[in-house]
C-alpha cells in the first residue's frame, strides 16, 4: 500500500512564500492511502489545489499567471510606482519568480499521485477512470513544466543545454539534487505528457478540471514556441480538432464572460474557480484592480491607446487613477471588475484557456507556415467581431506575413491581456528586431527568459549552469 504526501515542503522551495507551502486543510491528503478510485479522486483534487495555488488563507491566488504577461508587454503596471517587471528588468522582476515555487509544488503533487495510481490495480477503477486520472495528472505536470520552460529556460534555442530541471517522480529530501535537462529533452518530455493527456483525459469535465481539449491547447502553445517547421501544421490540426469537435463556442459578447458568466461561459476551456467566500477576503485578485488597495494594478496608456475606438475600451479601461504622481498615465484596469463595484466570486474567477486563443493560435500557425493569409484574417476578424469590433481595416490591409503576425499579436493583447501570460508568449514569438521596436526596454536576447533563482544553485549543486547572460 503506497502512501503519499502531496504537499511535502521541499528544501529547494523553502525560500517560497509561506502561503505557497501550506495548503488549506481541505487540500491536504497526507497519510491517505491511494487504494481505489475514491481515494485517487480525493488526491487528484489536492493536485488541483496546487494548480489553483490555494493558499493557507483558503483563497486562489493566480497573480503569477495574470500579472507578468501584462506587465512585461507594457499593458499593465503597478499603481504606486514602476516596478522591475514593467521595465523588463528580469533580474529583479518579482512576479514571474513566483512561478518557480508554484510550479515545483504542482509537479511534486502531480508526481505523487501518478506514482501512487500506477501501483493500484486496474480493477479498483470503473471504466476508463484510472487512465483519466493519470491523463489529468499528466496534463497538470505538463502545465507546470511548461511554465518553467517559458520563464526559466532558454526555450527559444533548441540546441541549448539550459532547459528545465524535469521532475518525473515524487521528490523527498534525498532526491532533490538533479541536473537540469536540455531544451530538447524538456520539449520532448512535456509533449509526451500532453500526448498521453490528449489520449486519456476526459472529453468532458467541470471547467476547473482538465480535459483532452485543454491538453490540445497547451500542446498548441508549446509547439508554436518550439517553432520547428513540422510544428505549425500540427498546431493547425489541433486547432481544427478543438474548433470542430469540442463543445466550446465563442461567446457572442466577450464582456459577458467576465461580467456575467464566468466559468459557465461556452467559451471557457479551463479556469480557476475561487474558493467559497473568497470575495470577502481582502488580499484577492480583483481587489488588486479595485480602487484603494496598496497592491493596486492598473492599465497603462499603451493599453488604452491600443484599444483606441475598440468597444472593449469602454469596459476594460476605467478612469485615470488618483496616483498619477507615482504612476503617470495609468488607468483602472476593469476587465475583471467594473469600476467602483464590489468584489464577487465572479470577479475572482481566473481563466487559463479560452476558445478565442485557439482561433488566434491557428491564425499564427497559418501565417508562419505559409498558409492562407485570407483564412488567417478570417480567424482574427471572427475573434474581434465577437468582442464588438466592426473596423477590420488594419487586418484587411495587412498583406504580408510580417504585417499580419503583428495584427494577430495586437488582437492577443486586446483580447487576452491579464490571462495566463498568453500575451507575453505571443510577443516573444515575434522577430527580435520587431520586439525591440515594440518594447524598447527589451534590448538583449537574454530578456526572453529569466535567471534561475540562486537558491536552486545553493541547494542543488548538480543543477548545472545559470541561463546565458545571467551568470558571472
Amino acid at each position: 500500500m503506497k502512501r503519499i504526501l502531496l504537499y511535502t515542503t521541499l528544501v529547494m522551495l523553502c525560500a517560497c512564500d509561506k502561503q505557497l507551502s501550506e495548503p488549506p486543510a481541505n487540500a491536504r491528503v497526507e497519510g491517505t492511502a491511494i487504494t481505489d478510485q475514491k481515494t485517487a479522486n480525493t488526491a487528484l483534487n489536492g493536485v488541483y489545489y496546487r494548480f489553483a495555488n490555494v493558499t493557507v488563507n483558503n483563497i486562489t491566488l493566480w497573480s503569477a499567471h495574470h500579472l507578468p504577461g501584462g506587465m512585461l508587454t507594457g499593458m499593465l503596471g503597478y499603481g504606486l510606482g514602476s516596478v522591475a517587471d514593467e521595465r523588463n528588468d528580469n533580474v529583479n522582476a518579482g512576479y514571474p519568480a513566483q512561478a518557480w515555487g508554484e510550479s515545483y509544488l504542482l509537479l511534486n503533487a502531480a508526481n505523487g499521485l501518478i506514482d501512487a495510481v500506477n501501483t493500484v490495480p486496474d480493477q479498483a477503477f470503473t471504466g476508463a477512470r484510472k487512465n483519466e486520472i493519470l491523463g489529468e495528472s499528466r496534463f497538470l505536470r505538463a502545465y507546470g513544466h511548461f511554465k518553467l520552460l517559458m520563464f526559466f529556460s532558454e526555450w527559444n534555442n533548441a540546441a541549448s543545454e539550459n532547459g528545465v530541471l524535469l521532475r518525473d517522480k515524487f521528490v523527498t529530501l534525498s532526491g532533490i539534487q538533479k541536473r537540469r535537462s536540455t531544451v530538447k529533452e524538456t520539449y520532448d518530455f512535456i509533449l509526451s505528457d500532453l500526448d498521453y493527456a490528449i489520449a486519456n483525459a476526459p472529453a468532458t469535465n467541470q471547467k476547473y478540471y482538465a480535459t483532452r481539449w485543454a491538453a490540445m491547447v497547451l500542446k498548441m502553445r508549446l509547439l508554436l514556441n518550439r517553432a520547428q517547421p513540422a510544428d505549425y501544421p500540427e498546431v493547425v490540426k489541433l486547432a481544427d480538432m478543438v474548433l470542430l469537435r469540442s463543445p466550446y463556442v465563442l461567446e457572442n459578447n466577450l464582456k459577458d464572460i467576465f461580467y456575467a458568466k464566468g466559468l459557465t461561459s461556452s467559451e471557457v476551456i479551463l479556469g480557476v474557480q475561487p474558493q467559497p467566500n473568497q470575495a470577502a477576503y481582502y488580499y484577492i485578485q480583483s481587489r488588486a484592480y479595485y480602487p484603494a488597495q496598496s497592491s493596486l494594478f492598473v492599465a497603462t496608456k499603451a493599453f488604452k491607446d491600443l484599444l483606441g475606438a475598440d468597444p472593449r475600451a469602454t469596459w476594460m479601461v476605467g478612469p485615470t487613477t488618483p496616483y498619477q504622481a507615482y504612476s503617470p498615465n495609468t488607468y483602472y484596469f476593469t476587465k475583471y471588475i467594473a469600476y467602483g463595484t464590489a468584489t464577487t466570486q465572479l470577479t475572482e474567477t481566473s481563466y487559463a484557456m479560452r476558445l478565442s486563443e485557439v482561433y488566434l493560435l491557428k491564425a499564427e500557425a497559418l501565417i508562419r507556415s505559409g498558409g492562407s493569409l485570407a483564412d488567417a484574417k478570417t480567424l482574427i476578424k471572427t475573434v474581434m467581431g465577437k468582442a464588438g469590433a466592426t473596423d477590420f481595416s488594419a487586418v484587411d490591409n495587412a498583406n504580408t506575413p510580417a504585417d499580419l503576425l503583428l495584427q494577430n499579436y495586437y488582437e492577443v493583447l486586446r483580447n487576452l491581456t491579464g490571462e495566463d501570460c498568453i500575451e507575453w508568449m505571443a510577443l516573444m514569438r515575434l522577430p527580435f528586431e520587431q520586439v525591440k521596436v515594440i518594447r524598447p526596454t527589451i534590448t538583449l536576447a537574454q530578456q526572453y527568459y529569466f535567471p534561475v533563482p540562486q537558491t536552486e544553485f545553493d541547494l542543488n549543486p548538480l543543477f548545472g549552469k545559470q541561463n546565458t547572460g545571467y551568470g558571472l
